[in-house]
């Protein structure tokens, strides 16, 4: 799944009316209002909050939030469509700058501001992953870190105690072969433990 990391503002003005663009990523309904409820509070004073989003289980939302039916809600979600992207709310808080512009301004403004936004959002493919721990001998860590990091296994964390405590995110299908190249590495003397699952991000 391909989303986007952090957050991400962008402001179009378009006569006088200025379109403030925000991307984020969200998992749930819950965190999409949540986060529309901030950006009201913090630009209490906008006319509009207009906003869609689509979440990767392909639930998806939009509002106009005042404005002429269809004008803006439903041009933010093509753009949002289009893009490829999951996961992702986007905003376009309008402060109004006095002159009309029309159903169809609005859908341009609306249409511009969303993938302004979206193409200035940094982004990320969201990959499933095994967690393991393993703890090393330090002699034995020294030994096999290179060889792990060239394999492309991906170490999250490591704690120095008495021994050293390692983390691993390991690709989905990949777990066999991560299992037996730190026997052999090793000579069976480190024995991961799963850890559970989570999603690992890449810059894409």
């Amino acid at each position: 799944m391909i989303t986007v990391r952090g957050h991400t503002e962008t402001t179009v003005v378009i006569k006088k009316s200025r379109f403030i663009g925000y991307a984020c990523r969200v998992s749930n309904d819950t965190e999409a209002q949540r986060v529309l409820e901030d950006r009201r509070k913090q630009h209490r004073d906008a006319r509009h909050h207009c906003y869609a989003y689509l979440l990767g289980s392909g639930a998806m939302r939009y509002s106009d939030d005042g404005e002429p039916q269809g004008t803006a809600g439903v041009p933010m979600l093509e753009v949002l469509k289009r893009s490829g992207l999951s996961d992702v709310l986007l905003i376009s808080t309008r402060y109004f700058g006095g002159t009309l512009l029309g159903a169809p301004g609005l859908v341009r403004a609306y249409t511009q501001s969303a993938t302004e936004t979206l193409e200035a959002a940094p982004r990320v493919e969201l990959s499933p992953c095994s967690v393991f721990g393993c703890t090393f001998d330090f002699p034995v860590w020294a030994r096999v870190q290179s060889p792990l990091t060239q394999a492309g296994y991906t170490v999250n964390d490591v704690s120095y105690s008495d021994m050293v405590r390692v983390r691993f995110f390991i690709r989905e299908g990949d777990e066999r072969t991560f299992l037996a190249h730190i026997e052999n590495l090793t000579f069976g003397q480190a024995m991961p433990e799963p850890l559970g699952t989570c999603l690992m991000e890449r810059d894409v």
